[in-house]
This record gives structure tokens, sequence and C-alpha cells, in this order.
């Protein structure tokens, strides 16, 4: 609060400093105090103004500039209490009139009927000719009271005439009573912010909590304190006329509040941003897509940047900078800078085509553009896919959303197919008991796919008899598809070792002239066809030589993030005890 206080005292400082050079001191003198000259609209204004300095208080030549007849006021202590209520009007506005900006010729163009000093921020004040004069305008003169009542919430002249004389005393320019009443404001108005502030936030977590669960407090405390800001400057703003500081001063500050008000309104944006980015972030996180999780950081990013370029508008507005002008500017830049990025531009509309369509979801195994691996992340400019041997590829998106994109994520079915080969020295008989045999292995594997699966003898091969062996694993993951696969490659093996069937390898048959010596060659075993069709069955589902878990060899497995488990806390000890 004391580092408040320094810096607000300090701008005061600088601002009585300010109030030193008067308004009147930009240009010569063209009315003397004490006189009126009504021959240019220049001239007008000079007149009323100058006239009600309080170095130079000549309230009766101030009033002379007025078309009073078309209203009808003869009074002139009236006349005298409109045009300085007036005036207190522009001061408390911080409306400053630059003199060198009106005309100052007495014959001015014939189609010149109308003058109008501030034409943004007090449109109803203007001057007209009169015959050979100018006068502050009919209209002007009636609204006077409304503005004077919209600028002063309260006044405070009947307090004053009653208040200690040294109060009207001046330091840096600046009335001992309105420096007490400005530093009163500054601690009320701080006070109503921290207020202000605190209640937000906490009604916001109790109304958070109702709408999503886990929402990050600090989100809320830090949307909070520029809601606190901006109706802590609004609430100076509108005590601000009361004090009657000079039009320099109040020209200064309202300057600040306005920008205040404008860059805190924006903060309000941006930090609400944050608040509604992390509620659908929370919800995204209860869908089963992995796309939206990925789509909520892009769209925080996106609604920043517009809210961060349309926020430099608006204080810029605030600021009083021409707008037009400037955007006319970057206008031309911008097609310069559009044409230089417009691969840039195609990466972006790339991003929002594959948001809408969705061909992939994070975490999706993919193959695009050449590259297969899983997909980290999409963002704005590309899309990164961590390959299988760990590196990480960034493809622009829109060579992604222009190209073929295989999503192997999306497969609600994982296809396996291969040839095995059987020996040519394998009986029909056999042949027909391995094929009968593999598909009772895979008809007893929770993994397979019961619908359709196929284990036929296909063709001769050059080294063997082929079957195909054609199926699906009804699986969710890469990890699982590889272990049934393991499984019932194993079941295949004891099966054939049961059945006497033997694989082929590639082999030559070579020709000679002479014969060589015969030699006892190893001989098969031989089964009955009872035989055989009883193997079958004991692979099959309930069959007793079936082991669609694997065969129980003793070994833990050591598969990745159980093998401590699995082995307990001292390996070496088992090792030992099974060794015994």
């Amino acid at each position: 609060m004391a580092g408040v206080m320094t810096r607000w005292l300090s701008l005061l400082g600088f601002l009585g400093l300010c109030t030193l050079v008067p308004a009147s001191a930009l240009g010569q003198v063209l009315v003397e105090p004490g006189t009126a000259d009504c021959s240019t609209p220049r001239r007008a204004i000079t007149t009323w103004l100058d006239n009600l300095q309080e170095e130079t208080l000549h309230p009766q030549q101030a009033a002379r500039c007025f078309d009073w007849g078309a209203v009808r006021i003869s009074d002139h202590s009236r006349q005298q209490d409109i045009s300085l209520r007036f005036k207190h009007v522009l001061d408390a506005r911080g409306l400053y009139v630059n003199y060198e900006e009106l005309s100052d010729e007495e014959e001015p163009p014939e189609d010149t009927d109308r003058v109008v000093p501030f034409e943004n921020n007090l449109p109803g004040f203007y001057l007209v000719r009169k015959g050979s004069s100018w006068v502050i305008s009919a209209d002007t003169i009636r609204q006077v009271p409304n503005w004077y009542d919209e600028t002063f919430a309260f006044d405070l002249d009947a307090y004053l005439a009653d208040a200690p004389a040294f109060l009207q005393d001046s330091v840096f320019g600046i009335a001992w009573w309105q420096l007490i009443g400005l530093l009163f404001l500054i601690f009320v108005a701080t006070l109503v912010r921290y207020l202000v502030s605190w209640g937000v936030q906490t009604q916001g977590t109790r109304l958070s909590a109702r709408v999503v669960k886990g929402l990050d407090p600090d989100l809320l405390k830090h949307a909070a304190r520029p809601i606190g800001t901006v109706v802590m400057v609004l609430l100076i703003m509108y005590v601000l006329p009361t004090l009657r500081l000079g039009v320099d001063i109040n020209r200064v500050l309202i300057f600040g509040l306005r920008v205040a008000a404008a860059v805190s309104s924006v903060l309000i944006v941006y930090r609400l941003v944050d608040v509604g980015a992390d509620i659908m972030g929370k919800r995204a996180q209860s869908t089963d897509t992995k796309l939206d999780d990925q789509l909520v950081p892009l769209v925080r990013k996106s609604l920043k940047t517009v809210t961060v370029v349309l926020g430099v508008v608006f204080v810029l507005q605030n600021m009083e900078v021409e707008i037009g002008s400037l955007i006319a500017g970057v206008s031309l830049g911008g097609l310069a800078f559009t044409l230089a990025a417009r691969d840039t531009v195609a990466n972006l509309f790339g991003s929002v085509s594959i948001f809408a369509d969705q061909p992939f979801q994070v975490g999706d195994w993919v193959k695009m553009q050449g590259v297969e691996g899983v997909v980290e992340e999409v963002g704005m400019r590309s899309t990164r896919v961590r390959t299988f041997y760990k590196s990480l590829v960034s493809i622009p998106n829109s060579k992604v959303a222009d190209g073929d994109i295989d999503n192997y994520g999306k497969r609600d079915l994982r296809r396996t197919f291969l040839t095995l080969g059987l020996t040519y020295d394998t009986s029909p008989a056999q042949i027909e008991a391995f094929c009968d045999g593999v598909r009772g292995i895979l008809q007893n594997n929770d993994a397979v796919w019961q619908d359709s699966f196929y284990a036929e003898f296909s063709g001769f091969g050059e080294s063997g008899l082929e079957v195909m062996l054609y199926f699906f694993f009804d699986v969710e993951t890469w990890d699982e598809e590889l272990r049934a696969r393991h499984l019932i490659y194993l079941e295949i093996l004891r099966l054939a070792e049961a059945l006497g069937v033997g694989f082929a390898f590639p082999t030559r048959t070579l020709h000679l002239e002479t014969r060589a010596a015969e030699t006892d060659m190893s001989n098969r075993p031989s089964f009955s066809p009872e035989e055989l069709g009883a193997t079958v069955i004991g692979f099959g589902p309930g069959g007793s030589l079936a082991r669609p878990q694997g065969p129980d060899i003793g070994s833990p497995g050591f598969r990745p993030g159980a093998v401590s488990a699995e082995q307990g806390d001292d390996p070496d000890a088992d090792i030992a005890d099974s060794r015994e």
C-alpha cells in the first residue's frame, strides 16, 4: 500500500509542475484579459476561457460570446453562472481547447457557419456565426445543465464555504482540500479493488465447483484482479470531477485511467480464456477421444492471439490514436507479409482441416508422408509423430491434410496373414489334422476374432507344402497383439511336434552320375487316424494338450514393469533357490 501511495504522490507532483504552465501560454495573447472579442472562433473561445482563469477572473466579459438571445436569458448573473459551469465541465472532463486549431479568420468561407471544437468528445458543443460575430450556440447553452449534472457526482461548494481557510491554500498548484480528497479517493478505490477481487474470486470458485471439479484456483485469482482494477478505475473516474482539478491534471489523469481500464478489460478477457480452456480441458479428459485434449491448447493459443490483437486496437482507440490510417498502413504491410508467409497460412488451414475431419487422434499409430509412428501433438503449424526408433518427426499440416493417412489406430481388428511350409513327406492325414488343430488353437484363444479365421492347405511350394493361416486379433494395443500372436505360434509348434509334422525350409536336390552307398535315415513316427484325431481334440478348447497361455517353464516372463515384482526383492536369492 505504501508503494502505491508513493507512486501516486510522485505523479501528483509531476502533474502539479505541469499546471505551472497555463493553457493560454501556448501561442500569442489574442484577447487582453478584461476585454471581449467575438470576431473569430478562436477569439470567442479565448474571451470565454481566459476571462475565467483565477488570476484573470472577469466573468462578465467571459459571458459575452454566448448566444443568450436565442435562449432568452437576460439575467447577467445567470449568464455568468452558466459560462462558469460550462468551463468546469470542460476542466473536469480534461477537454483541452487547442486555440491553434480554431480559425482566426474574420471572413471564413461562406459555407462555414459552424465550428466544433471537440468533434469526438463533446459534439454538442459548437460555435455559430451571428452577423459579424461568432458565439457559442444556443443548443450548447441548453445542454450545459445536463452536462454539469452528468459530470459531477455531487457538489462540494456548500461544504467548502464552511471549511477552514487553509484548505484553499495551494501546493504544486493543487489546493490542500483537493490533494487530501485525491489521496482519500485513491485509498478507498484501492480498498474497493481488493474487496471486488476477493468477492469475484470467492463466488467464482463456488460457481466453478458446480460446473467443473478440479478447476485451478489461481486462474480465477488472476482473472479477478483485473476485474477489481476496472471497478477501481470506474470509481475514480466517477468521483474525480468533484475535486475540481485543473484541466491539465484531469487531462493526464483521465487519459491514464482510460488506458488502465482498457488494458484491464483486455486482461479480463485474456484471463477468462485460461479459465474457459481449463474447463474445456477437464471435460476433454472425460471423453474417449484424445484429439480434443490436443485441441484445447490450440484453441487457447488462438483465442489469446485474437484477444491480444483486438486488445491492442481497443487500447489504441482509448489513447485517441487514429486507427483507420494505422489499419490502412498495416494492411499494406500485411499483404506483403501474407504473401511471404503463405506456407504458414496453408499450415494453419491444414490444422483446421485436421481438427474438423479428425483423421487421427493423439496416440494413434499412423503412417503418412512416408513416416510411421505414434502421433504426439497436433500444433498450428505441424503434426509431430514419434517414430518407432524414438525420433520425433514434424510434418507440415498442409501436407498432412492433402496426403494419404493410414491410421492403424482406427483398426477395430488386427489382421494376421502368413504361410506355413510343411515338408513334402507329410501325409495328407497329417496335413488335415494339422489344419484342424490350428483352427482349434485359434478357437481356443480369446484374443482371436471368432467370426472368421482360416487354416487351409493352399498350395505346393518350391520347398514345402503350404498352409495358409489367416485370422484377426480383437485387441486394443500392439502389446496385446504381440503377446497373443506369441502364444498362438507356441501352440502351433507344440501341435506340429505332437502330430509329427515338420516345417520345411529351402532345399535343393542334387543328382549325381554315380550312386552313393545307402545309409540309414531317421524315420518319422507314424500315427493312426484315431491318434491324429485325439491329438487335434487335445489342442482344441478344453483339451488336455492345450496351453493357450503358453507353456509353464517356471520363468517370470521378464516383461517390462513386472520384472521386479515377479522376481522379488532379491533376484540372486531366487536363482540360488531354484538351483538347489
